[in-house]
């Protein structure tokens, strides 16, 4: 465990947990970075459970490092008393992972993670999980994800409401049906066929579950498939620079299950809990009124759309009213 601070500053610390229910005969341990506000702070009483998207690691919500945290959604939000645990997908990070790698699924990542969201939720309030932090008994848990994050955290929720409520960040409806094969996207709204034909499509387009970043970026390109919207010339080049920090091996079952119309439709309409969803004008995902549809039983739905904001939201100009927008939901959810 590596604990690390500076005098009146945001403490970081760097960590695992064992998930041993999600893998039968397996423990996979999640590696987490626990971001928490200045010690003098009063005690929080909101807890985020960030999940990254494809090509992505925890890194991801805290870019940059002591001597410039502009990109930083973890450091926004513990300036604001809000405690933050980013989490590695299985497989990826300083996350372990199974023996087969093909067991890398939607569903494993979905029991893996709440699992370990029961045990940092339970260990903080109680005043157990690490050494130092005392207890935060009025602790509430929110989910967050970006992108393929986004509908793990979704998966999630619709199947154990492990969260009092949620941000999907670069999430929209529509799915990415011009880079899936067309007979397949007709199918994909029954989930347990989609379920069944995943390994097979995954093992298609890129032969192996868990795939390198410059091949990744080599099928994309022989596709055609580069899109703007992950770097426009809106972003900053800093942030271009941090966000190296956070990049990962794919994981393709999941990445490409994030890509279906209609995948998560059956946890979608299962969520009961407030949600906010943030996702820039120029992403290529669409987060229109159609998200109300999907999320028929929310209760309160409220959308924000950064002006000039691509996909990787946090190295836009923008991100102030990102990271307040979330911070300031969160303080009304749990308020």
């Amino acid at each position: 465990m590596k604990i690390a601070t500076v005098p009146g500053g945001v403490r970081r610390v760097e960590c695992t947990v064992p998930a041993a229910r999600a893998l039968p005969g397996e423990v996979l341990d999640v590696a987490l970075r626990l971001v928490f506000p200045p010690a003098e702070a009063p005690p929080p009483r909101a807890m985020i459970y960030c999940l990254p998207g494809g090509y992505m690691n925890r890194i991801y919500f805290d870019l940059g490092d002591e001597a410039d945290r502009r990109f930083s959604l973890a450091e926004a939000l513990a300036r604001r008393g809000i405690v933050s645990v980013l989490a590695d997908h299985p497989g990826t990070g300083g996350s372990s992972a199974p023996r087969e790698l093909w067991e890398l699924t939607p569903d494993l990542l979905a029991l893996t993670h709440t699992e370990v969201v029961g045990e940092v939720l339970s260990g903080l309030r109680n005043g157990i999980l690490l050494p130092d932090v005392p207890a935060m008994p009025e602790l509430v848990a929110l989910g967050c994800g970006h992108s393929m994050g986004a509908v793990i955290t979704i998966e999630m929720q619709g199947a154990s409401p492990v969260y009092s409520g949620l941000v999907l960040l670069g999430y929209g409806t529509g799915g990415l049906p011009d880079v899936l094969p067309p007979e397949a996207v007709n199918n994909a709204r029954d989930p347990d066929w989609l379920r069944t034909y995943l390994p097979e499509l995954a093992s298609e387009r890129f032969g192996t579950a868990l795939m390198d970043p410059q091949l990744g970026r080599e099928k994309r390109r022989g596709r055609g498939q580069g899109s703007p919207s992950f770097h426009t010339d809106n972003a900053d080049p800093d942030g271009k620079l941090a966000l190296r920090a956070a990049g990962e091996p794919l994981l393709t079952q999941p990445g490409l299950f994030s890509m279906f119309p209609g995948a998560s439709d059956r946890p979608s309409a299962a969520i009961d809990v407030p949600m906010l969803v943030v996702t820039g004008t120029h992403d290529f995902v669409e987060a229109g009124e159609g998200l109300r549809t999907q999320f028929s039983a929310c209760p309160s739905l409220e959308i924000f759309r950064p002006e000039d904001t691509g996909h990787n939201l946090f190295i836009f100009p923008s991100r102030e009213k990102s990271f307040a927008t979330i911070a300031d939901w969160a303080e009304r959810l749990t308020a």
